[in-house]
């Protein structure tokens, strides 16, 4: 009961505007009636939303909000509210109006009201059958709020009022709003401050629902007070009020997350939702997983849950899915597996809908769009970069037109992968061409696109040359958080010099860019997990060179130096000494091979395959260009290793890169 009044005295702290306005809204109506007796026309703007069976619902709950009111009424033998509801245009409406507003009752003008909002609604509506095969109104909604039937119709409405019930005037709100008329209006503010005299009493679909119409209003005193206090009165209530139902739990859950109400308030309802889960379907499931996706919550603990609904999803995906809930479901997912838990991270989910999407030959942008977001995780699926490359090389026109972005995923994607799918070398003049027409764009990430390019081993001097170029690098690295950006350079430079096709004639990086860059680079390297294992499985610390640098800026964690037969050379004293030596000084100074051994953390992975990614394995390359041997380390795999496990686990990766290598040669 403490914890009760302590809630209720917040409430207060945002219904005192409320309160404050009722004092004087006596002398307001008071004043309202005598001046209606001699004036017939005001200005007036206004939305609605209809819960008669017999009309469109335009939200999905608002058939559940069925207190009666005064629009209730209404016998089914009316023949004028039969007329006005069977109106097929808006003009004829208006004309009841005119013929019979004197006489008028309560149901039948607000039934004019909802009549013209449905009639308005149509003409946006995507097909006739949508919205009960209506005939389309030439009428404005700008024109039809300045129509004397129309005021004549809101001072009736005003009139009536203050005997309507809740859901007659949220019903008003809703049709007057979105017919334009203002928040600041007679008719508006008369029934907000009506809505705000009921808020204590509403219930937990009347806070939803009245929170969804606040939400397309102007801000004005009234409005923004209802906002503050809508979600406040909903947390207090729902601990009472919240009623043995799937679908309004997953709805207030989602009310929860929207609004920032309490861990306690969000757990409360989600006990609820998991005593009643056996209800799941297609159309609840959806809402669920996103509202346990959802960013600012502690969920890990309902990750069983979680993995459930996704079953189902997958196992309904035919009946429920398309693009844009795929979309969002995976861009939740991916976020909560991001900042929160590797937890959330589902592949066979991912695996799932990534073929139902091939299989429904989704197009090409709508692929790039999800592709966009897998590339955060390091996810790979072949068989999809596969079905984007075939529509690009059956249709070229889709590569001319396509926006900078969409191409940008696609070639991120296959970098990624370090994954070149069939038909794509002669997409590469063409690719090139497309990105040339955007060349004086500076704004676009010329780095990262040329440096995508370089992994998939397509090469344009020119686009190096405008990316190496002082002016561009000056001003596209002059943001505080570079140091992406720099390292990134740095590779494209060490490629540019190793890889590029008969070598690279142009224009270099300033050498301040690229010093900077190493140092950013090297900067804090000082942890060397490998190192004792090492050094006691090759026989001591003679065997081992730790912390190598090149002439270009690569680092590598260790390096060995072995002799034919795969036995290692001790590395001489003045070698391991010297302080300034670099990596070009060792390799090629006698017979004997060096392994440069390379250790790289999960994130360097793709995270469905066993691979590294293909910017790493750019790095690799440019260093076996330098005559080195490649050993890459997984530290996810050298940490789950039991300590007597270690030694042996790199004794053999070396001599089966060492056996490899001899065979090669």
């Amino acid at each position: 009961m403490i914890g009760c009044k302590f809630t209720m005295n917040k409430i207060s702290k945002y219904v005192q505007y409320l309160r404050q306005i009722h004092i004087s809204s006596n002398i307001f109506w008071h004043q309202h009636s005598i001046k209606q007796k001699h004036q017939f026309s005001t200005n007036t703007n206004s939305l609605f939303l209809n819960f008669s069976p017999n009309f469109i619902q335009i939200r999905k709950f608002s058939n559940t909000i069925n207190q009666p009111g005064v629009s209730d009424i209404a016998t089914t033998n009316d023949v004028l509210i039969s007329s006005i509801k069977n109106a097929k245009e808006t003009s004829d409406v208006l004309q009841m109006l005119r013929l019979h507003s004197t006489v008028m009752s309560a149901p039948q003008h607000l039934q004019a009201l909802n009549s013209l909002f449905l009639l308005q609604k149509s003409k946006s509506a995507s097909s006739a059958k949508d919205m009960l095969c209506i005939v389309i109104t030439n009428i404005s909604k700008e024109e039809l709020i300045r129509r004397p039937e129309f005021t004549a119709m809101c001072r009736k409405i005003q009139n009536y009022s203050r005997n309507l019930d809740l859901n007659d005037v949220m019903n008003s709100v809703k049709c007057l709003s979105y017919l334009g008329v203002s928040v600041n209006s007679n008719i508006m503010q008369m029934l907000l401050q009506l809505i705000s005299k009921m808020i204590n009493d509403m219930s937990l679909q009347q806070i939803t629902f009245l929170h969804f119409l606040l939400k397309e209003l102007p801000s004005c005193p009234l409005v923004d007070a209802l906002k503050l206090a809508l979600p406040i009165v909903f947390e207090t209530q729902i601990q009472y009020k919240l009623e043995d139902n799937l679908y309004w739990q997953v709805e207030f859950l989602n009310y929860i997350a929207k609004h920032g109400l309490s861990q306690e308030t969000f757990d409360f309802v989600m006990t609820r939702i998991i005593r009643n889960i056996d209800q799941i379907s297609p159309k609840i499931v959806q809402s669920l997983l996103l509202c346990l996706y959802y960013k600012n919550y502690s969920t890990e603990k309902y990750i069983d849950l979680i993995n459930r609904c996704l079953q189902y999803y997958m196992n309904h995906l035919e009946y429920i899915a398309d693009f844009s809930d795929i979309d969002a479901i995976l861009l939740r997912m991916i976020n909560k597996y991001s900042t929160d838990s590797e937890l959330f991270y589902n592949e066979e989910f991912i695996n799932k809908v990534v073929e139902f999407m091939t299989k429904n030959e989704e197009s090409f942008e709508n692929l790039a769009f999800i592709l966009k977001k897998l590339n955060r995780i390091g996810y790979v699926h072949r068989g999809l970069l596969d079905n984007m490359t075939n529509k690009l090389t059956s249709r070229y026109d889709i590569l001319e037109n396509m926006k900078f972005g969409v191409l940008l995923s696609y070639i991120a994607a296959c970098a990624n992968a370090n994954y070149i799918p069939p038909g794509f070398d002669e997409l590469k003049p063409l690719i090139l061409t497309r990105l040339n027409i955007q060349k004086d764009v500076l704004e676009l990430p010329w780095l990262l696109v040329t440096f995508d390019l370089a992994v998939l081993d397509v090469w344009s001097e020119e686009l190096l040359e405008r990316v190496f170029s002082r002016d561009f690098l000056y001003g596209f690295l002059k943001r505080s958080d570079n140091i992406h950006d720099y390292i990134m350079l740095l590779k494209l430079y060490q490629a540019s010099k190793t890889l590029f096709p008969g070598s690279y004639k142009g224009s270099l990086p300033p050498q301040e860019i690229i010093e900077k860059a190493v140092k950013l680079y090297q900067h804090n390297i000082n942890d060397f997990p490998l190192k004792a294992a090492l050094e006691h499985g090759l026989g001591g610390s003679d065997y081992v060179l730790t912390g190598v640098r090149s002439k270009l800026g690569h680092f590598i964690d260790h390096l060995v130096v072995m002799r034919s037969g795969g036995y290692p050379v001790a590395i001489k004293n003045e070698i391991k000494d010297n302080k300034s030596l670099l990596l070009e000084d060792i390799v090629g100074a006698s017979d004997n091979f060096a392994i440069a051994i390379l250790l790289y953390r999960p994130n360097s992975y793709v995270i469905n395959l066993n691979c590294l990614r293909g910017p790493h394995m750019l790095t690799n390359k440019t260093i076996e260009a330098l005559g080195l041997v490649v050993l890459p380390i997984s530290l996810d795999v050298w940490d789950g290793l039991i300590d007597y496990e270690k030694i042996p686990y790199i004794m053999r990766e070396l001599k089966s890169k060492a056996d490899h290598n001899l065979t090669i040669e």
